[in-house]
């Protein structure tokens, strides 16, 4: 059983090409995670405020097969994967017109905000919650930045109050914009993967940074990529996030 949302793609949330965004992309899946949320046991802003819980994104990995135009009515479908341990999975996959156009899988971590510790899967009921398997994708769920790749730092700013949400720090989705705001020459291609580990967290008013590598062939990373590019960010000179992003040319 998944926890089911429609959507209409608005004009402001589309690129130079007319498709959807990454970061509105993200937003839209983790939007139909809270409206689950709402929906079948507490509303997030309860959980943190009244329960003083709060989920924390530690991995992401999208597939991306096709855009979605400006305009398009999309189905989201979302549901909790059981979890072992401190991990809390969820998957999503979104359609268009009945075409599965974008599938991803995120861990997320439940933190007792008043003392810090990790709450256990198995001592968080999530019984009422939309709950189906693990959604197979053609990525690899863990990846790690090859050594020898040189780096060079692409941006260097503040975290702005835009940019955050109730926990304080960069919310994760803002990590998308981040990142396509940084790849070379990026009108000319098609996302068609996303990976991001969560390292550490950007609080408002820290010095963020992105350093990029250079594009290297995908390999296993993303078979459908013609190129794979890295990426690193630090928050007040701590790793914060590390990424890795497939393109293909886009076709006009």
């Amino acid at each position: 059983m998944r926890f089911k949302t429609h959507y209409n793609i608005r004009s402001y949330e589309v690129d130079l090409h007319g498709a959807l965004k990454p970061m509105q992309l993200m937003q839209l899946l983790q939007e139909s995670g809270d409206r689950q949320m709402r929906e079948e046991a507490v509303a997030y802003d309860e959980l943190y405020t009244k329960e003083h819980k709060s989920f924390v994104v530690s991995r992401m990995n999208i597939e991306v097969f096709r855009p979605v135009e400006k305009y398009s009515d999309v189905n989201v479908e979302t549901w909790i994967v059981p979890g072992k341990g401190a991990n809390f999975p969820r998957g999503y996959e979104m359609y268009k017109d009945g075409q599965l156009v974008a599938k991803a899988i995120c861990n997320w971590a439940l933190v007792d905000t008043i003392t810090g510790k990790l709450i256990a899967s198995k001592d968080y009921d999530m019984g009422t919650y939309s709950m189906d398997e693990a959604p197979e994708l053609s990525i690899p769920r863990r990846f790690r930045i090859p050594k020898e790749l040189k780096f060079q730092e692409v941006e260097s700013s503040k975290v702005a109050m835009s940019m955050i949400d109730i926990n304080m720090h960069m919310n994760n989705t803002v990590y998308a914009s981040k990142l396509y705001d940084n790849i070379d020459d990026a009108e000319k291609y098609f996302i068609t993967s996303i990976n991001l580990r969560y390292v550490h967290e950007a609080p408002l008013g820290s010095e963020f940074k992105v350093y990029r590598s250079d594009a290297v062939d995908p390999g296993e990373m993303d078979c459908r990529a013609e190129k794979l590019v890295y990426f690193y960010t630090e928050a007040d000179g701590l790793l914060n996030l590390e990424a890795a992003v497939g393109l293909k040319k886009v076709i006009i």
